[in-house]
């Protein structure tokens, strides 16, 4: 029996059946949730405990954490009616649910680039680690041996984030919901929602790349994320276009004032 070809369409690709929920909602009730228990171990931590003996240091960090909760509650907030405007759009750009072969192709080959990518910022971060924790140990005295062990140690810990968290993404792709939507408003991808415009994040460039070989042609958007005062951070959104659906591909990038000469 050949082998399946994972680009090839089953189903039709262009449908109105919507099937992702809107987890954000979730999450804001989880943040608020949070919040209010924050909230509540503040009091209690101000007035049930001595100052002294705790109890303003205690009621400072559970008044931090309320404040981060709800400030993480109106992110969540926003982005969940991002989504609902999203899935409620009547004419959207597009709406295309993938073949589960298809699918599984692009979130392991998604899985691949990330190990990649984790893999070669470990190499220089926790190499810089090693080299400073082995001076550490040979050439200071009291206290380095110490210092250069727990940065050792600290190595090894982001050695296994760098490699848990490509799987653990994985492992939520995999278990997405297995379509796109794309408006003006924003996209939706695997289940997570890209708005174009958010308090922390700028409206992204979006460009047009072509198949290649074993790939699909892709609709990527190109975001920009405000992580510190003067601190962003750029990633990509690369949204597969169905076979048979590049000049619809091409024609959204266009309309959202994108380049379609990639290559």
């Amino acid at each position: 029996m050949a082998d399946e070809n994972p680009f090839e369409p089953p189903v039709p690709y262009y449908t109105w059946n919507i099937v992702t929920p809107n987890n954000e909602w979730k999450k804001v009730a989880a943040s608020l949730s949070a919040a209010v228990l924050f909230t509540l171990l503040c009091i209690g931590s101000y007035t049930a405990i001595d100052g002294m003996d705790g109890g303003y240091a205690l009621a400072f960090i559970t008044f931090f954490l309320a404040i981060s909760s709800i400030a993480v509650a109106l992110l969540f907030f926003q982005r969940a009616r991002a989504m609902d405007a999203i899935l409620a759009d009547p004419t959207p750009l597009a709406h295309w649910i993938y073949p589960d072969a298809m699918a599984r192709e692009v979130v392991e080959r998604e899985y691949r680039e990330y190990r990649e990518r984790n893999w070669a910022m470990f190499i220089v971060i926790g190499g810089m680690l090693v080299v400073v924790a082995l001076f550490f140990i040979v050439f200071v005295g009291e206290g380095g041996p110490e210092t250069g062990m727990f940065l050792l140690a600290f190595t090894a810990l982001l050695f296994g984030v760098s490699r848990l968290t490509p799987w653990l993404e994985r492992r939520r792709a995999m278990h997405a919901p297995r379509e796109a939507f794309i408006t003006h408003q924003g996209i939706i991808f695997q289940g997570t929602v890209y708005p174009f415009r958010t308090f922390l994040i700028s409206r992204p460039q979006v460009a047009f790349e072509q198949p290649k070989k074993k790939e699909p042609a892709k609709v990527v958007f190109s975001f920009t994320q405000l992580v510190g005062l003067y601190i962003v951070r750029p990633f990509d959104v690369a949204v597969p276009v169905p076979p048979g659906e590049e000049e619809k591909g091409a024609r959204i990038v266009r309309e959202l004032g994108g380049d379609t000469s990639l290559g």
